[in-house]
């Protein structure tokens, strides 16, 4: 077992060699590069699982997603059932880039502890909820938590050298997977049979758990900004105008997507006022951090001196997507093609869970080895847009011919069952890719 102290002084040395290389404009770590003491013993082992359980978080708090239809039921507002899962997903959007800066500055572990401290209030509010505002207003806290909570994909990542990123986050998304997978089975079964409130009690408790576990374990060095400055010139050096103008376009943009064709017309001025206000936002942040910020931007300049960097924060984007569109969107949908049993909704979504579980640790291994992220990018986008893009084949009898149809998942209807299952089952092996190698890359890839 390795000790406190020596613990932090190794992960001290290991900082200071990726800061001299940082101030050396990013140059690319290599394997001889790194230090060959470098130890992993088990103080570190039982960190990186206590982060992994924090990042966890905030996809088990999507689980109570998937039974947004028997909370609407129990406490009525299903005109407003949209915003029980928007306002999680908003407040995430608005506050992790703030949080993020924040952690670069006065170190992660209080931040990851504070959210985890927060998702619990969060999710015993919503868990007590009478009407559906106190769900959303829940739901917002825990929005909050989770963006403090997603800052251990960081904090996993710089406890472990290089060449073991690949495998650690492999690791920690298996975890983050499995909790999908138990969550949504637990949110079923509690809908069922018991009350759609115990999941989020039971989310509230992991949160209690896995911030504890953080609170414990982890002891990482004080970070190289903090070190180097006082608190005041920390918190006068965050862009916070980037922050603004980013969390504002964003908040914008989902809430004109989600009003527009429900609650107004996609043609009326509130709808297009809003849109045009987060796409106008997002060109003003752009031009603001690209000539304007300087120095202290939101986004460093100096991780866009390739394409490397905007090429994977896309990728995440598409992913993001992907996992949204199955927790909120296809569990909303398996009621009305299929059956309204909770358990039975949970059975139906198990295919892509499980997959996506199981193919995080592979696909980290693979990406570990042979280092060809590339390859393994392109393939698992090609995949995914399989069943997502707008392709189909007509055949008959004289000629067969490539049109521009509906993805494989458009296909499934109210007799296809068992096209829902394997579809969703080979879907998930893609996104299970498409989840691990944003945070396993790095400058030493080509």
């Amino acid at each position: 077992m390795d000790s406190s102290k020596d613990t932090a002084a190794t992960h001290v040395e290991d900082r200071e060699e990726d800061e001299s290389r940082t101030a050396a404009h990013l140059e690319p770590l290599t394997a001889e590069d790194e230090a060959p003491h470098y130890s992993v013993g088990l103080r570190t082992i039982l960190a990186i699982t206590a982060l992994a359980l924090a990042n966890c978080n905030a996809t088990l708090s999507n689980t109570t997603n998937t039974i947004i239809k028997f909370q609407v039921i129990s406490v009525g507002g299903a005109s407003e059932a949209s915003w029980i899962a928007n306002g999680n997903f908003i407040m995430t959007l608005a506050c992790a880039p703030i949080l993020g800066s924040l952690a670069d500055r006065l170190g992660k572990k209080w931040i990851v502890v504070g959210g985890c401290a927060l998702g619990v209030a969060g999710s015993f509010i919503s868990s007590s909820a009478k009407d559906v505002h106190t769900i959303v207003g829940g739901n917002i806290l825990v929005g909050i938590a989770n963006a403090g909570c997603i800052v251990s994909i960081a904090a996993n990542q710089e406890i472990v050298p290089n060449r073991l990123r690949p495998y650690a986050f492999g690791f920690a998304q298996t975890i983050n997977s499995v909790a999908a997978v138990v969550g949504t089975f637990l949110a079923g079964v509690f809908a069922e049979h018991t009350a759609w409130a115990w999941s989020y009690r039971f989310n509230g408790i992991v949160y209690a758990i896995s911030g504890l576990a953080v609170l414990l374990t982890y002891q990482p060095p004080p970070t190289a900004i903090r070190r180097s400055n006082s608190i005041r010139e920390i918190l006068l050096g965050i862009d916070y105008i980037g922050m603004v103008l980013l969390a504002g376009s964003l908040a914008c943009l989902v809430i004109g997507f989600t009003w527009g064709g429900t609650t107004y017309a996609w043609s009326s001025g509130t709808i297009v006022g809003t849109l045009v206000a987060g796409c106008v936002g997002l060109v003003a942040f752009g031009i603001f951090e690209w000539k304007l910020c300087g120095n202290n931007a939101l986004l460093d300049h100096r991780l866009f001196e390739n394409y490397n960097f905007p090429i994977l924060c896309f990728v995440c984007l598409i992913d993001g997507m992907l996992l949204l569109g199955i927790n909120v969107l296809y569990a909303q949908e398996i009621p009305d093609l299929f059956i309204a049993d909770a358990v039975r909704i949970a059975v139906i979504l198990s295919p892509y869970l499980i997959t996506s579980t199981v193919g995080c640790l592979p696909a980290g291994w693979i990406m570990g080895k042979t280092k060809s992220y590339r390859a393994i990018l392109i393939a698992a986008l090609l995949w995914c847009s399989l069943f997502t893009g707008k392709y189909s084949v007509e055949i008959d009898c004289r000629r067969l011919r490539l049109t521009m149809g509906t993805g494989l998942m458009a296909l499934i209807d109210s007799s296809r069952l068992s096209w829902a299952l394997a579809f969703s089952a080979l879907f998930g092996l893609g996104t299970a890719v498409t989840t691990v190698i944003p945070s396993t890359s790095s400058p030493i890839d080509g």
